[in-house]
């Protein structure tokens, strides 16, 4: 990262350009260039707050990282642990399918990142924070007292995972018709209620 001049929110507009342009058009339109008109500085200005344009999309990637895991972490209301882990699957189907751009560029580049680092804790925030839910689950006797909190929060990841990327690629449809955006989300929540139910069911205690 470049030495950073005294101006913190011209950094973080650079990044909520950024991610407008992401999310409106795709990664491949971040440029320095198009990232600097949106904010009204020349690109030069750009290379005083970041290396490259790759600098600038690592931050990106970061920082929707954060927002997804906030964004479970808040949907999470009970009144069980359990529940709380059913909500907290939810919102991550629904923040995915809400920001399909994010979403796919979140999982689909690769950062380098050193896991030990605090950008790796920030990668992994959501699955952590999942774990956590089910250990606690287990401890409050929710869960029978042999579940593998840590294999089943990763199983659950891959599961959600999947459905948002076949949500947002428009390949999950009931049948042959052709759904509305509200429909693909509708169907992609309502799966991720299921698998859960599937994935618990056996453990409940």
């Amino acid at each position: 990262m470049c030495a950073r001049p005294a101006n913190p929110e011209l950094h973080a507009e650079i990044l909520k350009a950024a991610t407008r342009i992401v999310e409106d058009c795709g990664p491949g339109c971040v440029t320095m260039r198009e990232v600097a008109q949106k904010v009204g500085y020349s690109a030069t200005t750009l290379y005083l707050y970041f290396k490259d344009k790759d600098d600038i999309l690592r931050e990106v990637v970061l920082e929707a990282f954060d927002d997804l895991a906030d964004s479970c972490d808040a949907a999470m209301v009970g009144p069980g642990l359990v529940d709380s882990y059913r909500q907290r699957s939810r919102a991550y189907v629904v923040w995915g399918v809400m920001h399909p751009s994010l979403y796919q560029l979140v999982f689909e580049t690769t950062l380098g990142a050193d896991w030990t680092t605090d950008d790796g804790a920030r990668m992994v925030r959501g699955l952590t924070g999942s774990t956590a839910v089910l250990v606690k689950a287990v401890a409050a006797g929710e869960l029978v007292s042999t579940f593998d909190a840590r294999r089943r929060a990763m199983t659950t990841w891959a599961s959600l995972h999947g459905v948002t990327s076949l949500a947002i690629s428009r390949r999950l449809r009931a049948g042959a018709t052709v759904m509305a955006p509200t429909e693909i989300l509708a169907l992609a929540t309502s799966m991720s209620d299921e698998l859960l139910h599937d994935l618990l069911a056996p453990y409940l205690a």
